[in-house]
């Protein structure tokens, strides 16, 4: 079980997206998201913020 706290998501989505990006979904995400949990993985996926998306918005590859 991997469990990601809404503080360590927006910190990344901050970093990757910028301050705007990250508030903007701060509102949609739960306290606790279970990377495990298919309903917080689709709900990452559907706000943009999958492993791919992150590793290219930080210049990196996979």
């Amino acid at each position: 079980m991997t469990i990601l706290t809404k503080t360590h998501v927006l910190a990344v989505a901050r970093r990757a997206f910028g301050a705007d990006y990250a508030e903007s979904v701060a509102g949609r995400l739960p306290e606790r998201l279970d990377l495990d949990d298919a309903a917080d993985t689709d709900l990452l996926f559907r706000l943009g913020l999958t492993a791919d998306r992150l590793v290219s918005a930080l210049g990196g590859e996979l």
